[in-house]
């Protein structure tokens, strides 16, 4: 199941650069805003690895918690950003898809 959705992060954020980076806009492939899908998709990443960790051994460590929810962090932030305008100093697509890259190639080693 891990590698599933490591398959699928990889060209997620892949088209979240592109649209950031005004290279092609992909809503015309997908009518939904890519960013939002991709922060969503990072937080049930997140979700799901915390409850498959926590059912497999049994119990996470304290670190294993706080590593998931610092995944979590951009995808939290962007969704919060959409009905709570946040004033950020920095543009939150881009890091999403800096972490569901990493994710994703973390996912399949």
């Amino acid at each position: 199941m891990s590698k599933i959705l490591s398959l699928i992060a990889i060209p997620l954020s892949i088209f979240i650069a592109i649209k950031y980076f005004k290279i092609y806009d992909v809503s015309t492939i997908i009518p939904y805003d890519i960013a939002l899908l991709g922060a969503l998709f990072l937080i049930a990443m997140q979700v799901l690895s915390y409850i498959t960790i926590h059912s497999f051994n049994e119990g996470t460590t304290f670190m294993g918690k706080l590593i998931k929810t610092i995944l979590a962090i951009p995808g939290i932030l962007y969704a919060v950003n959409i009905f709570y305008p946040l004033n950020l100093g920095f543009d939150l697509e881009i890091i999403v898809a800096i972490f569901l890259f990493t994710e994703g190639l973390y996912g399949l080693h």
